[in-house]
This record gives structure tokens, sequence and C-alpha cells, in this order.
């Protein structure tokens, strides 16, 4: 006899449904449909891992990873349109398990990310040099386009794709002096608020470097996490202000 299939609160429901954001990992289709003014759902909870492999499931996937030895745990639980399940269940290609492993591998990755951002205390003044950005004039940049991001393309390494390369290099060079006069602003307002700043940009960085994650992955993060607590009117912004933790070494010291 086999293992038995656990059954769903509405709740658990969906949270899995919620974690892919209403959409099959595997062909992208919406998990719900409306008739007849009634939400309805076209979605599956489906095992990563078989709860009951069959004998050629075992052979095709010895020594696959598994994200859980609970076959039952959430972790090893992904919510998939009933095509793509019906699909998936029958039988099971290594390629296609590897596939919906990755996908799943993912979203813990952005759950645990989620999880950390409001972990780590950010403080509030860092919006006011955010905003400055975001309000900046075009002929205030023009006054400051000297600065020689030295350090910057020494600390970056391969896993840092050349196009984010060369954005950090122009955001350290088009911005790095500016930002540093608007953290100037805020130290007469409220002393030693830079430091502060720079202490839980340097602790949240060195949070991700245990996750064992890339350079790319780590700025990536770095700047969900300004947007997250500061809610910029710009993604730009908080890249600036990324940018400007690397040269200065809070970020990839």
């Amino acid at each position: 006899m086999g293992e038995k299939r656990t059954t769903f609160t509405a709740a658990e429901e969906l949270a899995f449904t919620t974690e892919v954001g209403g959409r099959c990992p595997k062909c992208g289709d919406h998990l719900f449909f409306e008739k007849n003014g009634r939400k309805l759902k076209r979605y599956e909870i489906a095992h990563i891992y078989p709860l009951n492999p069959r004998p050629e499931e075992l052979l095709e996937l010895q020594g696959e990873e598994r994200l859980s030895d609970d076959l039952n745990s959430p972790r090893n639980l992904i919510a998939l349109c009933v095509k793509c399940h019906t699909e998936f269940d029958k039988l099971r290609t290594r390629e296609e398990y590897r596939e919906v492993v990755a996908a799943k591998r993912s979203l813990l990755q952005r759950a645990e990310q989620e999880r950390i951002q409001m972990q780590y205390h950010l403080q509030e003044d860092i919006r006011h040099v955010i905003d400055r950005l975001d309000s900046m004039e075009e002929d205030v940049c023009e006054v400051l386009l000297s600065y020689d991001p030295k350090r910057v393309e020494e600390k970056l390494d391969e896993t840092m794709p050349r196009a984010t390369k060369n954005k950090i290099r122009h955001n350290v060079s088009d911005y790095f002096q500016i930002v540093q006069q608007h953290f100037a602003e805020l130290e007469r307002k409220s002393p030693n608020v830079s430091e502060l700043v720079s202490v839980q940009v340097k602790a949240f960085y060195t949070q991700q470097k245990t996750l064992a994650l890339t350079q790319h992955a780590i700025f990536q993060n770095v700047v969900e996490w300004f947007v997250v607590r500061t809610h910029p009117r710009t993604v730009e912004a908080a890249e600036i202000v990324a940018s400007y933790f690397i040269q200065r070494c809070e970020v990839f010291e």
C-alpha cells in the first residue's frame, strides 16, 4: 500500500496558487476561469517527486535531487494546471522533473527573500535620498559626471551580466557624489544616520552571502529590499543607491 495523498484546506490551496502568482509555472496558463459569474479552478496540487513512484519512475529519477524527504511537504508540492499535471504525471521524465524542481526552488528562494526583507530593518531616512534621486533635475546631474568608479569593475565577477555591470558603473560615475551629498544633508539633521544605514546594508548583504547566491542575484535582492522598504517612484533610484553601496564596499567588499 502506498503513501496516502494529503488533502488541503482552502487556505493551503490559496497559498499554493498565490505562490505561483495564479499561473501554471509550466505553461503560464491561468489557474482559474470564470463561468456564470463564478471563479472556478483549473489546477491541481502536484507532487514534484511522485508520492508513489512507479518502478520506471524510480529508475528514471534515481539520484535526482529531492526538495524534501517528506513527499507531502509543501516543498515537494506545486500548483499546476490540470493539463500540465496530467502530462507531468504520465510518466515523469528526468528533464520534466528537473524543470519543475527548478521552478519550485525559485519560488522557495523568492519566499525566503520576502522573509529576509521583512526581517532586516532599513532606516526610514534612506527614503529621503531615494526620493531626491527620483525628483532630481537633469541640470543637477550634469554638474557631477566626472567621478571615476575604479573599484566597481574590480569587485564584480563573471556572474554579473555585462549589461548590469555597465549599469552599475554608470550609476556610480553619474550619481555617486550626488548620493553622497544627499547623505551629508541627512547627517546635518540626524548625526550618524549614514553610518547606521551603512551597517544595515552591510548586514543585509552578509545575510545574502550566506545563501551562496550569485552577485547578480544579490544585487537584485538588495534593490528589491530598497524598493520594498522605501516604495520609490522608480526602480532606477533604488538601483542607483545599491550601486553607491557597492562602490563604498558595504556590498561586494
